[in-house]
């Protein structure tokens, strides 16, 4: 045991040096236009490229019944059209200067991620500004691209027994919160959505004072900030955002969902209201997901795929997200295992935890684990510029990537043991089953 704490320390200490000598909190300049765009720059120069990271603070928790799912729509929109850069040209230009991009919506924030060349900062800037303020969502193109999203829900959800079962346990566990919905929306509201409603929506939430600006790489501050001002500095601030009030009220005991559908194998799935990303509860939860079921040494693929052999794989754990989400656990059980000792085999598992809490042994992997691959990300630019979106716009600032290693190690058993008996009980819990037609219930 002492020697898996020092291995740990080890990690601790190198990974801490690791991220001093990477930057520190005092290298990343920190800017705010009058429009309310923030911006932080981290000068690189290793490579002569630029992460140059748009995040947005909106996701499907912004969104409302009728709307469902514009979030990721836009997303798509935004790739297809200015006055400026015509449906295509932005992909096209992105590549001719060498570069590459990506895009992805959450729960709380959507992301435009883009690699390039340092020769090619101001173009990519000055097309990033564009779409901030003057994406036509063009009516042809707008139907087009509903078609898109309509046909990603087909095969992705409506096509995918595990999928629905997910979608169907997620909104039976959350009534009235809007993480009721997943990201994709409803296909009612896919194909309801108008023209009018979308741009309100996209000049509401893509503007600068609801955005964050990252740049991580091969350039100047001073340059970089002047070409900023130059392109972002004259869009107008949006209209306040509103502020997401709906409070999930407690479950007032066991949920239960049961499908039939033509299926050549079950699905299974059991998941309990958990904290959000704020609360003391995230991170003894987090560690929680990963010894349950990350890996083939977690407690429930040992049990459940190899001891029992009641099921293919295991998978699940905690989300980070703003506001209270779910722990869910995800079980592909092999054809006609017994789906009650599924679920008693993982409530054996968390009566233990309960009980027990962890061994020293499990608590250090997990913390060598997450240790790895946090400075591991932090090698690249792009990791760089990923970790310091991503604390900004799920923590409200940057800095708590500063910090956040050492809330991990601070946690202690006796928290785990406390964050279990909170968050896995009865009362939390909803199951799902999926069952081949004429299974039984």
């Amino acid at each position: 045991m002492k020697k898996a704490v020092a291995a740990g320390a080890v990690i601790l200490f190198a990974g801490a040096a690791l991220l001093s000598a990477s930057f520190r909190k005092e290298d990343i300049k920190v800017h705010r236009l009058d429009n309310g765009l923030k911006i932080l720059l981290l000068e690189h120069h290793t490579i002569p490229n630029i992460a140059l990271y748009t995040y947005y603070r909106v996701g499907s928790r912004n969104e409302r019944p009728g709307l469902t799912g514009v979030s990721h729509f836009i997303e798509h929109m935004m790739f297809n059209g200015s006055p400026k850069v015509p449906p295509g040209e932005f992909d096209r230009r992105m590549e001719f200067a060498g570069g590459s991009n990506n895009a992805s919506t959450s729960q709380d924030r959507t992301g435009y991620t883009d690699w390039i060349p340092a020769a090619a900062l101001e173009e990519m800037l000055e097309m990033e500004a564009d779409r901030m303020q003057d994406a036509t969502f063009d009516s042809e193109v707008l139907e087009s691209e509903r078609q898109v999203i309509a046909s990603e829900r087909r095969m992705g959800v409506d096509n995918d027994n595990d999928a629905i079962l997910s979608e169907n346990v997620q909104a039976t566990a959350i009534m009235a919160h809007p993480y009721h919905w997943d990201v994709i929306g409803w296909m009612s509201d896919i194909q309801g959505w108008r023209r009018d409603e979308i741009i309100a929506y996209y000049k509401t939430y893509y503007a600068p004072n609801n955005a964050v600006l990252i740049l991580v790489g091969d350039f100047a501050e001073a340059r970089a900030l002047e070409l900023i001002r130059k392109y972002f500095g004259p869009i107008p601030s949006g209209p306040t955002p509103p502020a997401v009030v709906t409070v999930e009220p407690p479950q007032m005991g066991p949920k239960r969902v049961f499908i039939q559908r033509d299926a050549q194998v079950p699905s299974f799935q059991a998941v309990w209201h958990a904290p959000a990303v704020h609360d003391p509860g995230s991170i003894p939860m987090d560690i929680l997901g990963r010894v349950l079921l990350r890996g083939e040494s977690s407690r429930l693929y040992r049990r459940l795929v190899r001891q029992e052999q009641l099921a293919s794989s295991v998978f699940g754990g905690a989300s980070r997200t703003i506001d209270p989400y779910l722990f869910a656990v995800h079980v592909k059980p092999k054809p006609g295992a017994d789906l009650a000792r599924i679920e008693a085999v993982i409530e054996e598992e968390l009566a233990k935890i309960k009980k027990e809490g962890l061994a020293d042994s499990e608590i250090q992997k997990v913390l060598n684990a997450v240790r790895s691959d946090f400075y591991r990300s932090l090698q690249t630019i792009a990791g760089k510029a990923y970790q310091l979106a991503e604390t900004e716009t799920a923590y409200g600032g940057f800095e708590r990537m500063f910090t956040l290693m050492d809330d991990y190690a601070a946690v202690t058993n006796a928290k785990i043991i406390e964050a279990a008996n909170q968050y896995f009980t009865d009362d939390n819990k909803t199951v799902g089953t999926l069952v081949p037609e004429g299974g039984r219930k």
